[in-house]
Order: C-alpha cells, then structure tokens, then sequence
C-alpha cells in the first residue's frame, strides 16, 4: 500500500452535547479501501463528517495530503479532493440526472473536462445515461445511490467517503453498487466506506476499524477481521 493519505489523530466530536468521537485516530493510505464498521450510533456517520468539515472536531486534528484539514470550510475540503457521498444519498430531486452531475464539476471550468467525467461516469453507471434528462426525484433508490456517487466522481476526487452506499437496495443493486468501489479503488481512488452490510464492507476492504460508542476498539485487514469472533458475533449475525 501507498503512504498514508488521510491521517485522523486523536479526535473528539460532539453533536451538541452528545461526545460522538473519542480520541479518535486512524489512518488510510494511498489507493485503500478502508471500511468503518460499528452497530447504529457507533460514530462512523460522525467520522465522515467531520472529515469533510460539516463537522468541527473539539480536539485533534485531521491531515490530508499533508495538509492539516480540521479547520477549514466544507467546500475548500471538497475542492482539495475528498469526495463525500453521504448517507441518504442527497441528491437535488428537482434538478435532471445530468444536472445533478454538472453539480458535482465545482472545481472545473473546462467543459471538455466536464464532458469526459460525465461521459465516465455515465460509462461506469449506464443506467444514468438513460435517464440523463430524468429529474433526480422520479429515480429508484439503486438509481438515486448510483447519481450520488456519479456526482462526486465528477470532481474527480483523491479519497472517495461512502456512507452507506447499499442501504436499501436490493440485493442485485448492492451487488453493482460493490463491483463499482472495486473498479474505482483498482483505478486509483482511495475509499473510506461506511456499511451497514460489514461481511460485504471486509470483503473488499484491505483493511477496516471497528467503533464502539465513538472509540475505536479493534484495528486489523478485512480477512482478519471477517474471522474475529468479536466481529462475527457483533456483526455478521
């Protein structure tokens, strides 16, 4: 694996009053898809947003590319290259499947750019270009999943954050949704993922923490992990 991309060191968060994260710390390197698994309320929402700076930490700090990242607004984060699909997938429901894309080409003015990342994006999703003129809202929920992640492969990102990518999809979606991060970490992309679904989440990652009520309690590959029976018993049922 590459150099370390992402460094997160020692981290509290709070949501309101609520401490989200505690003394936090991980790492993700270069060209890795790491996965963040944890039951409902463990944080792994949490983490993401305070990577992408929707969230301020109250302590710690977050470097990415080197660069300390923990104080600076959302859109300069974005800018820099973190991509961050979040949960719930947020697309615009009033604006086209085409619109929606151009959304996610902030950081660019050339259109002959703009053109080559949609025309990849409608290559890794055919689907969407069917449906290019189709408003966001009147799209199934795998279509809508597919539109967030098209959106944020359009500023061409460094590290791609995922929360959530198959929620609610059937099982063929889930499928096409998982052979896409394989396809987009192989071409480049470092993942962070957060997934309910953690067999399918370890299965692809290289390497994957465990949190627990905002602390990460267990660190190891997604093999190792797929065998520990801590994680078996708490979390692939």
């Amino acid at each position: 694996m590459g150099k370390p991309i992402l460094g997160i060191k020692n981290v509290d968060t709070f949501y309101g009053k609520i401490h989200a994260l505690k003394d936090v710390s991980f790492e993700v390197n270069e060209a890795e898809i790491v996965t963040l698994i944890g039951s409902n309320g463990a944080g792994k929402t949490t983490t993401l947003n305070t990577i992408s700076s929707i969230l301020k930490p109250a302590k710690g700090e977050i470097v990415f590319n080197g660069q300390t990242i923990s104080r600076i607004a959302p859109h300069i984060v974005a800018k820099g290259g973190i991509a961050h699909v979040p949960e719930g997938r947020k697309i615009f429901p009033k604006m086209t499947v085409e619109e929606n894309l151009e959304m996610g080409a902030f950081r660019f003015n050339d259109n002959n750019k703009i053109k080559k990342n949609m025309d990849y994006v409608f290559e890794l999703f055919p689907r969407l270009l069917e449906r290019k003129k189709q408003k966001g809202g009147t799209l199934s929920g795998g279509e809508q999943q597919m539109l967030a992640m098209g959106r944020a492969l359009m500023s061409e990102p460094t590290l791609l954050l995922l929360d959530e990518p198959s929620m609610g999809l059937a099982p063929l979606l889930v499928e096409l949704i998982f052979e896409s991060i394989k396809r987009l970490n192989s071409e480049g992309i470092t993942i962070l993922l957060v997934e309910q679904n953690a067999h399918k989440a370890l299965k692809i990652a290289h390497r994957g923490y465990v949190l627990q009520t905002g602390s990460i309690v267990l660190t190891g590959t997604g093999a190792e992990l797929l065998q520990n029976e801590m994680v078996k018993e708490a979390y692939l049922g």
